[in-house]
């Protein structure tokens, strides 16, 4: 008798393969990635983001990169576009079902409400530009009372593969293929085995490494007309489905920032040691030509007209760096707030279809596409349990866009150009901002000074 579930990838194919559209994505994820890991995640990574210089010498390369620290201006943007969004707590609409609403109390089977799920696929959204939700239900090992669909917040790098094709005159999933690394206790030790799960319309599935291939561990069928799997695209499009950082700009400058400070630590390092000089001839030295300067010392020279004295640098280069700093500092305070100020003037037809939907900044726009994608994932999570169709779906969900845009007026230019002139002050520009709602009034300007 056939096999009624279709084998969806053929061994010895590689179901770990990444699609070009990821591989495209991968260089820019990765960048964003040390960012948000902050000072530790920056310095691990090394050369990737402080290249060493011609000729340095690699110990004094690790000192430097030792004393790097991260401004974390692109990890600060994201809470706060994160922070807005989730000021307040989700709303399910009258139309959810009881079931599906009991289940949303513990929506990923970890104890975390929707709002905690959601928080954190918005935070990944953001962050790399694609969020990816995917709804999934026990295995057929559990018993079936406690078998109802869950969802699972994937990061950008574990959607290795999607595509789509037109099914019902509609766009929709046809193709995805997921991969994680597991964490397997073996006695006192742990190690990691690689997974992939493929997923189509109505099938699905599991594959694992196994030395240097691939075995199926399972398959079967989902039920369901649609790929269990939702995503969230924030960011530039790369290919159909994938997408770039949206504060791609703010996170190039921020590495621009971390290259720039390392320089400006090291030169100051430099530069508050003064070096001792002599001008005329040197007197028989001690250990190794060394001579010993300090209290209870004194110097001679055997020329009676020989002058010591100290060179100190003039602190031009120390001047230029602290500027340098200072204008990528307010180009990013600028580049933070880009995704908050209010849209105005002529208007593309997708820019008055934004507006229609009372979405005048594109932080509200992202809210928007977020309420949407939460309903595809509650209508899944419904169709799945039998609760509901997907056509019916699985009720609404209510996103707060109940936020302040930054009017994009000349208050606000003004106020970045006299920072970046430097005829304002740091304290100054973020107390200016926090009176016009751009920050909350919980910021506090001393304690985000001491921050790392």
């Amino acid at each position: 008798m056939p096999d009624p579930v279709p084998d969806l990838v053929t061994a010895p194919a590689d179901p770990a393969r990444p699609a070009a559209d990821h591989l495209a994505c991968a260089p820019h994820w990765a960048m964003v990635r040390a960012l948000m890991g902050g000072t530790p995640t920056m310095r691990a990574a090394g050369e990737g983001f402080l290249p060493r210089y011609e000729a340095e010498d690699r110990d004094a390369y690790r000192t430097r990169l030792a004393r790097a620290v991260l401004l974390p201006a692109f990890a600060g943007a994201v809470r706060d576009i994160v922070g807005r969004v989730f000021a307040r707590p989700l709303l399910l609409g009258e139309d959810v079902p009881p079931r599906l609403r009991g289940w949303l109390e513990d929506a990923d089977l970890m104890g975390n409400a929707l709002h905690r799920v959601a928080e954190r696929w918005f935070t990944e959204a953001v962050t790399t530009g694609i969020g990816w939700l995917q709804v999934e239900m026990p295995g057929r090992d559990q018993p079936e009372a406690l078998r109802r669909p869950y969802l699972i917040v994937l990061s950008a790098e574990e959607v290795i593969a999607a595509h789509a094709a037109r099914r019902a005159g509609r766009w929709r999933l046809d193709h995805a293929r997921l991969r994680f690394t597991a964490r397997e206790r073996q006695g006192f030790t742990e190690r990691g085995v690689d997974h992939v799960q493929v997923l189509e319309p109505g099938f699905f599935e599991s594959w694992r490494r196994s030395g240097t291939g691939w075995v199926r561990t399972d398959k079967g069928e989902t039920g369901l007309g649609e790929l269990p799997l939702v995503p969230l695209r924030l960011g530039p499009a790369e290919g159909a489905l994938f997408a770039r950082p949206p504060l791609e700009g703010l996170a190039h400058l921020n590495v621009a920032h971390w290259q720039s400070a390392s320089d400006q630590r090291n030169i100051l390092t430099l530069g508050r040691f003064a070096m001792l000089a002599l001008s005329g001839p040197a007197p028989e030295g001690g250990k190794e030509g060394g001579l010993a300067v300090g209290p209870k010392t004194f110097l001679h020279s055997p020329d009676a007209a020989a002058r010591w004295y100290y060179v100190e640098p003039a602190g031009t280069a120390i001047q230029a760096g602290e500027r340098d700093l200072a204008r990528l500092e307010a180009q990013m305070e600028r580049l933070a707030l880009d995704p908050l100020v209010e849209r105005s003037g002529s208007q593309t037809a997708t820019a008055a279809a934004i507006a229609a939907s009372q979405a005048h900044s594109v932080v509200k726009a992202w809210a928007l596409a977020l309420k949407d994608a939460l309903e595809q994932a509650l209508a899944l999570m419904a169709a799945w349990s039998g609760e509901a169709t997907m056509v019916e779906g699985g009720g609404r969900v209510d996103v707060s866009t109940d936020f302040a845009d930054v009017r994009d007026g000349g208050d606000l230019d003004a106020l970045f150009k006299a920072r970046a002139a430097g005829d304002l002050s740091r304290s100054a520009y973020l107390a200016e901002l926090q009176r016009r709602g751009v920050l909350s009034l919980a910021f506090d300007a001393q304690a985000d000074a001491l921050a790392p």
